[in-house]
């Protein structure tokens, strides 16, 4: 039996509601990593990327509205996910799987992304294994997670968002960048973004701030943000370790 988690017997606590003003939201949330790729391809230019965790399928639907050209492909645990997310998409592919020891057998992408889903796992190390696997020669790898060496952690302290049952693998910054690093990658960016874990900032009009910064920088490169963002390069020089 896989050791996991998800709770299959329970409602998902990732399904999320589908309306315009959330889409929205959404759209902001991921704004940061939205920019990256932006950075990394062209909008014409065909590419492939594989998103570990689709949750309700939000970022892949995003992706595939944005970069028509590109072979995007979706991992997800939880079924009742794996068909909500397929039903945001066109083209894109969603598939059912385990984040810690999936197998696309001789499949690879260009890019691995996966936003929020490595804290979940009790075996981290093991999903890098099998990222390294399935990316191709300098293939790009970005993961955002909870960041313990926050602000809110450190203000909100017990009642921090980022606390929860099924969170079994925070680390800090700059815990998480040693971690990556140690596994096989060069970091190109790591940073965090702002201040989404302090109530008072999700509220306006200082939301109105939070959000802005967001949407118009997504991330900077400090250790005190909400959530730890990475860009790594798979290091050839370390594909056997």
């Amino acid at each position: 039996m896989e050791n996991v988690t998800v709770d299959l017997n329970s409602r998902s606590l990732y399904i999320e509601p589908n309306t315009k003003f959330y889409r929205f939201k959404r759209k902001l949330k991921t704004s940061p990593i939205l920019k990256r790729i932006r950075k990394i391809v062209q909008k014409n230019q065909t590419f492939s990327l594989l998103e570990i965790g689709t949750g309700s399928g939000f970022l892949i639907a995003f992706l595939e509205s944005e970069f028509p050209q590109a072979e995007l492909t979706g991992l997800e645990y939880d079924h009742r996910l794996v068909a909500l997310s397929q039903s945001k998409v066109k083209n894109a592919n969603i598939i059912h799987g385990n984040a810690e020891n999936f197998d696309l057998k001789d499949k690879t992408f260009d890019i691995i992304v996966s936003l929020q889903v490595i804290e979940h796992l009790y075996n981290p190390e093991l999903m890098l294994t099998s990222v390294k696997k399935h990316l191709n020669r300098n293939g790009i790898f970005i993961l955002t997670t909870p960041n313990l060496e926050s602000l809110s952690a450190k203000y909100m302290k017990n009642k921090w968002h980022g606390y929860k049952s099924d969170h079994v693998s925070l680390k800090s910054y700059t815990e998480w960048k040693t971690f990556i690093e140690k596994n096989g990658f060069t970091s190109i960016y790591c940073g965090s973004t702002f201040f989404t874990g302090i109530p008072i900032f999700n509220k306006l009009p200082l939301g109105l701030i939070n959000w802005g910064l967001l949407f118009f920088i997504g991330s900077i490169k400090w250790k005190h943000g909400e959530s730890f963002i990475g860009i790594f390069r798979l290091d050839n020089n370390k594909m056997n370790n």
